[in-house]
């Protein structure tokens, strides 16, 4: 039977577990809105929240300098007032991003959560598994081809390579990568590499196990990350950053929860973060989680 999953983070946590069944079916006609341009970045930046990141960003690079990590993912949560329905967002959601995994889900004890999701935790069919190395953000400029740093190689590098050597430990065989690329995501662009393998167990779990959470989005080494971040992110990132899909059989569909936003009744918290290595610098990595945070807070407008 096929089952819809929605998992925190933290895996130990609860999850959610809902038996497929198709209510409607539908095709979303793209209305092809204008896209909106940044809000005023002053609005978005609050002195206070700068602050406490910009330390623990600071606290993070120095571990880093110590080689006891590798790289960190540090998030943070913002609200913002809600002027629209649920479903008004989420049709600027569907028309802004097309080509995201898409979702809106809701639960009477888990409450509303939204996203445009672009990275692939695992895909697994007929014995092949896809997945992705996702790091990397800037803002996208039709009219410049970016030139990426030290660090967002570095840091996409480490992501590659432990996605491959985990996949390898599971059972994995034949692991192919793609070349090293920047893809386009709304308004950010980051880079990416495909990785396919094939697999001679469909225990799909063992898989997730592997790879969740990946350095995109906790770090590494991971229980090391998971320990820093357990005792300085300084709240619960509860959805974000876990993972979504739907599992028919032998047959996978999982999403990492990027970019994502929690619903209540008068406003939304919105998630973001960054990969801090040690050669983040803390204000340039504060700005990038700005640049996030517009992105999904421009469908509240």
């Amino acid at each position: 039977m096929a089952y819809a999953n929605f998992s925190k983070f933290q895996k130990s946590e609860d999850q959610v577990f809902i038996n497929g069944e198709v209510d409607e079916y539908f095709i979303f006609e793209n209305a092809r809105m204008e896209s909106k341009k940044l809000a005023d970045v002053i609005y978005l930046v609050r002195l206070e929240e700068q602050d406490g990141y910009v330390k623990r960003i600071e606290k993070a690079v120095d571990v880093l300098k110590d080689r006891h990590m590798k790289k960190v993912v540090l998030s943070r949560k913002q609200s913002f007032s809600k002027r629209t329905s649920d479903l008004e967002i989420l049709t600027q959601l569907l028309d802004q991003y097309p080509e995201a995994n898409c979702y809106f889900f809701h639960h009477p004890e888990i409450g509303k959560w939204m996203g445009a999701t672009p990275e692939i935790l695992l895909h697994v069919e007929d014995g092949k598994l896809q997945t992705m190395s996702l790091a990397g953000t800037a803002l996208y400029n039709e009219n410049k081809t970016h030139v990426w740093g030290q660090k967002e190689l570095q840091e996409q590098q480490l992501v590659t390579d432990f996605i491959t050597e985990n996949l390898y430990k599971t059972g994995a065989i034949r692991i192919q990568k793609s070349e090293l690329k920047t893809v386009q995501a709304g308004s950010l662009i980051h880079l990416r590499t495909d990785i396919n393998a094939s697999i001679d167990h469909q225990d799909i779990d063992s898989y997730i196990k592997a790879l969740h959470p990946t350095p995109a989005v906790c770090g590494m080494p991971r229980d090391v990350a998971m320990e820093f971040l357990s005792k300085n992110e300084n709240y619960d990132r509860s959805f974000y950053t876990g993972y979504l899909g739907m599992v028919d059989r032998d047959k996978a569909s999982y999403f990492v929860n990027l970019r994502c936003m929690e619903l209540h009744a008068d406003h939304v918290d919105i998630y973001v973060g960054g990969g801090i290595t040690e050669l983040s610098n803390p204000t340039a990595e504060y700005k990038e989680t700005v640049n996030k945070l517009e992105t999904m807070k421009k469908l509240l407008n």
